[in-house]
């Protein structure tokens, strides 16, 4: 009986000092984040039979336990996932926000200064200081658009290396998490829960939830498997396998996750990757970064190049017409038809020409012609099949042949900005192209590629789809929203695919290329005069030159526009229009007061009423110094919506961005605020059942002491009993 006794007083002695110890690294551990609260788990041995019945042998200590509720330590991890992904996305948000919405130092500002030295030119059209302030106020707009690429450029560039650095990250917590894996297996063979290493792994898949959305399976041997994207394995058991931030294969700029095994590389879709900084920093630059950066040169190309042909539309002081006012990356090769032949028209890539030209078909020959100058060449047509170097560009008939007696006109297009063929191509094919129409351009890339049986062009911010048979990409160009691609050489086999990023160093290339004032361009090429011996009241506006297109490979003004033409009154409200050029003469038209008159690529109102007899010459304006009607339309280009499919201006469209912008940040303001607060409402939840409550721990201090005491008073009550039965003896 005495052993028993004792036995019973040492097993209380053991537990209560179990107790004490576990509360104390419960209170040492209060602040410990994750730390799971642990108990001590016991139960009463199996009683010993005696004749007086069972008795008990005291108590035994099955096991320390933490309280753990899988389901709120889940809850909390994909709570932090998601708060991280929005904190991530926020903070870059806010970085691009006040880039792209400065109020006094943005692109809108810039613009509006330009604008105003273009009215103050048109006040002035003869004033050579106006003139200048004019050039240098287009330097100031090109610089603020290229201070504002080069900030967005460098935040591409940063994004890359958190894209590595998180990468990274996840990496290292995997590593952690399958080393911690091995040790819980090998400690829980026991079969006794490792507490504190269970903790710890819960720690790291909380940390490793920040970077990005994890999920995980539990193993009978206490192990757990964890898995990202769309089912990748980052940790099985104790192993755990890599990730890494490569150059993409469509374009090697920017860094794509790739998923590495068994040497296999493994490119990981974007819209895989949630929750963590990783959706964060990928969602940023898919959603916001790309179209600042694409709408801040859809913005620049749109303005030089609407700027550039009004401004080739108009007369400089020389009596030239005017020549491009920007320079930007253009096409050095594209073709042009001429009443059924197509011809192709080249220079050096370093060499593209600031002007327009035409080139007409006399029956006989062809005759090339530099507009900004009027200089001509004549071309055999020997020589057009040959290939015809002149007035700095090169001329080829590729196909076809005039029909008969014809004209075009031709500017260089600007050129598409980059196009990257997909490292996992087997075909030879170069895809080239340019921007063909400013005004259906949208901010979005593209990709072309080849199933095999026809070609598909996707337009990435929306995956809108265009196809295209193989005979009308053999035929020439092809594309969508002011694009044109066509293969240059060689084919491309079946999965082939190009990334078109049509604006892609743009901005960068943007310059001014007037540096003469007296090369702006502000007066019409072309005036109108009554003649002195008119009898009637007949009154005109002087003519206005149609505007440009929005088209960029036509010229900017009809090649005919300089020819005389005269309007005769050859009868009572009747007239005809003679181009002393071409020497032919219109039918009769009815005139009408207030009409106008179109002819040649320029217009103009008449009014009044005139006699028989009467004429009107349309001539090369001469000496027209004080004209500022080419200024005028330069200057209502701020105000006319041409971008974006003829729905927005210049700045119009900026703000568009801006706004898109703001409405992101604002948006990604109150989710992560909420997301925070759901957070905190996930931790508090679990800290209530799993975290370490100080008083209830000092109770249980109190509780563990008294039973500490009372188990050392049974083994001295016990004591005290032998002796007395030693003494009696």
């Amino acid at each position: 009986m005495g052993s028993s006794v004792f036995s019973i007083g040492v097993s209380g002695l053991n537990a209560a000092n179990l107790g004490l110890i576990t509360a104390g690294h419960n209170i040492s551990n209060a602040n410990t984040p994750g730390y799971s609260r642990q108990y001590l788990k016991q139960s009463a041995p199996y009683p010993q039979l005696t004749g007086s019945g069972f008795t008990g042998l005291g108590v035994k200590v099955d096991s320390i336990q933490r309280v753990y509720d899988q389901f709120l330590t889940r809850q909390v991890q994909t709570a932090q996932s998601s708060a991280s992904y929005l904190q991530t996305y926020l903070s870059h948000l806010q970085e691009i926000d006040n880039i792209v919405a400065d109020p006094s130092a943005g692109v809108s500002p810039a613009l509006q200064d330009f604008f105003s030295a273009v009215q103050n030119v048109s006040t002035k059209p003869s004033d050579t200081p106006s003139r200048s302030a004019l050039i240098a106020s287009a330097q100031t707009l090109v610089n603020r658009f290229q201070v504002f690429d080069q900030r967005l450029t460098e935040s591409l560039s940063a994004l890359n290396g958190e894209l590595a650095d998180t990468v990274g990250s996840i990496n290292a917590l995997g590593k952690q998490i399958a080393q911690l894996n091995e040790q819980i297996a090998i400690q829980g063979a026991s079969g006794q829960p490792p507490n504190d290493l269970l903790d710890q792994r819960d720690a790291l898949i909380k940390e490793l939830n920040t970077f990005v959305k994890a999920t995980t399976i539990q193993q009978s041997d206490g192990t757990l498997n964890v898995f990202i994207g769309s089912g990748q394995n980052l940790v099985v058991g104790g192993n755990s396998f890599e990730l890494a931030a490569e150059p993409s294969r469509d374009d090697p700029s920017r860094l794509s996750v790739v998923y590495k095994q068994n040497g296999n590389t493994v490119y990981l879709p974007e819209s895989q990757l949630v929750g963590g900084k990783l959706q964060g920093l990928l969602s940023y630059r898919s959603q916001s970064l790309d179209l600042a950066r694409n709408n801040l040169a859809q913005v620049a190309l749109g303005f030089a190049q609407s700027f550039n042909m009004q401004h080739s539309a108009g007369q400089d002081l020389y009596g030239n017409l005017g020549t491009d006012f920007f320079s930007f990356p253009a096409a050095n090769s594209f073709s042009t038809t001429l009443n059924g032949a197509t011809i192709n028209v080249s220079v050096p890539s370093s060499n593209v020409p600031t002007t327009d030209y035409a080139i007409d078909y006399d029956g006989a020959q062809y005759i090339l012609t530099r507009l900004s100058d009027n200089q001509t060449v004549n071309i055999t047509p020997a020589q057009m099949t040959a290939g015809f170097s002149g007035l700095g560009v090169t001329v080829q008939l590729t196909a076809g042949a005039p029909a008969g007696v014809g004209s075009t006109s031709f500017s260089f297009p600007p050129a598409l900005g980059l196009v990257n063929s997909n490292t996992q191509n087997t075909g030879n094919a170069t895809l080239g192209g340019y921007i063909s129409d400013i005004g259906q351009l949208t901010t979005s890339n593209y990709e072309f590629a080849f199933d095999g049986a026809q070609y598909v062009l996707t337009r990435l911010s929306d995956r809108q789809q265009t196809v295209f048979t193989p005979a009308q990409v053999a035929a020439g160009v092809v594309g969508v929203d002011g694009l044109a691609i066509n293969i240059q050489s060689g084919t491309m086999n079946a999965g082939d695919r190009f990334t078109i990023k049509p604006l892609e160093g743009m901005v960068r290339g943007l310059e001014v290329s007037i540096t003469d004032p007296r090369e702006v361009a502000t007066a019409a090429p072309i005036s109108g005069r009554l003649a002195s011996t008119n009898t009637g009241n007949l009154t005109i506006t002087q003519p206005l030159v149609d505007t440009p297109p929005t088209t960029t490979t036509g010229a900017a003004v009809n090649p005919a526009l300089k020819n005389p033409v005269t309007l005769q009154f050859t009868a009572p409200g009747m007239f005809t229009i003679t181009d002393s050029v071409t020497g032919v003469t219109s039918a009769p038209q009815v005139y009408t007061a207030g009409m106008t008159v179109a002819f040649n690529g320029w217009s103009m109102k008449l009014d009044g009423q005139p006699a028989v007899g009467d004429v009107i010459t349309v001539d090369q304006n001469i000496g027209g110094t004080a004209d500022n009607r080419n200024a005028l339309a330069l200057g209502a280009l701020q105000s006319n919506r041409m971008l974006n499919g003829g729905t927005a201006t210049y700045q119009e469209s900026y703000g568009q961005m801006v706004s898109t912008i703001g409405i992101q940040t604002n948006e990604a303001t109150v989710m992560s605020k909420a997301q925070d607060i759901v957070l905190a409402q996930a931790e508090t939840a679990r800290d209530n059942g799993a975290g370490v409550n100080l008083d209830e721990e000092a109770a249980n201090l109190l509780r563990y002491q008294q039973a500490y005491v009372a188990a050392s008073k049974v083994i001295q009550i016990a004591q005290e009993a032998f002796d007395q039965i030693a003494n009696i003896a």
